[in-house]
């Protein structure tokens, strides 16, 4: 990691003079939390692959005859939700803050690790950059690819999400809509696309992900169509009458026009390690400090026929 403090050499001079700047001064932009995964039902596993199957059995009920017949097949399908190897490593030399205005993070302490600048980077910067970077690049949109040797991946490819599950898991339900979203009949397309769910299942408190925007033109669209008797927006919810589903918008699809979804019992996030995500190793080799970090995780579903979505398949070549 280079501390890039160009900017602040430039602007504010190649020394220091203190004149009461301190942490506050240090301002960041928003980072995402880790609003996909609080969707979903936690599972702790010491696998490396989650393995679950599904069972079903065909009919078994017949007419009544004096003769033997039997009748019904139990059937096994294996499921598995392969778990990946995520990480943190960084180097950071705090010595090259030195002689800037940000020489407040700095001190007399030989053991650079205990500088109030790793101190800041990490409570201030690592865990939450870790959550945005999930959120943000993974857990929708991830797409794995397997490393080069030597050379730090993207944190897109360092495991597949949901999308990529939508488009190739055996056996989920892909649905057309009439037209392409728009914000002022977004109403009458969820319902649309709800209705195309399997009527079993219509009566199943169920998660509905989209993107923010479209949630917010869900809401919006849902007040516009003036059935409600209200004092005030708020009074608007997120969820289809006449169902227990709910409208969630989801950071990790900004940009996308998808819609899925799935009991809210059947979306499974399984961890190893988990835990590790929220914690950091620091090491020093001469004024060279290093922060590290490793964990498992995967998204998947207990039973890929129950979740559907207007993502297409993937297109077998």
């Amino acid at each position: 990691m280079a501390l890039i403090i160009s900017d602040i050499v430039s602007e504010y001079g190649a020394y220091y003079i203190k004149s009461g700047q301190n942490e506050s001064r240090l301002r960041r932009q928003l980072l995402f939390s880790r609003e996909t995964t609080k969707l979903a039902t936690p599972v702790k596993t010491e696998d490396t692959v989650y393995r679950l199957a599904q069972s079903t059995i065909t009919e078994l009920v017949q007419a009544f005859q004096k003769d033997w017949t039997p009748k019904g097949d139990l059937k096994f399908t294996p499921n598995p939700i392969p778990l990946y190897n995520l990480k943190v490593d960084i180097d950071l030399y705090p010595d090259e803050i030195k002689n800037s205005w940000l020489a407040f993070l700095e001190s007399n302490n030989l053991n650079r690790k205990d500088w109030p600048l790793v101190r800041y980077m990490i409570e201030k910067h690592v865990f939450d950059r870790i959550n945005d970077d999930m959120e943000r690049n993974v857990y929708y949109k991830g797409v794995f690819a397997a490393p080069t040797a030597g050379t730090a991946s993207t944190a897109g490819s360092a495991m597949n999400g949901l999308e990529y599950l939508l488009k190739n898991n055996t056996g989920i339900n892909h649905v057309t809509l009439s037209g392409a979203l728009d914000p002022s009949t977004i109403y009458d397309q969820m319902e649309e696309f709800y209705e195309k769910i399997s009527e079993e299942y219509q009566n199943t408190k169920m998660v509905i992900g989209v993107a923010p925007k479209w949630r917010r033109a869900f809401l919006k669209d849902k007040r516009a169509q003036g059935w409600y008797d209200i004092s005030s927006p708020g009074q608007i919810d997120d969820t289809l009458d006449f169902s227990p589903a709910r409208v969630i918008g989801l950071p990790s699809m900004i940009g996308s026009d998808d819609i899925w979804a799935t009991p809210l019992n059947n979306f499974l996030y399984v961890t190893r390690f988990g835990e590790n995500a929220a914690k950091v190793k620091i090491e020093e080799s001469k004024r060279c400090v290093s922060v590290m970090t490793d964990w498992w995780e995967g998204f998947g579903f207990g039973i890929n026929e129950v979740v559907w979505t207007t993502v297409p398949a993937a297109v077998t070549p």
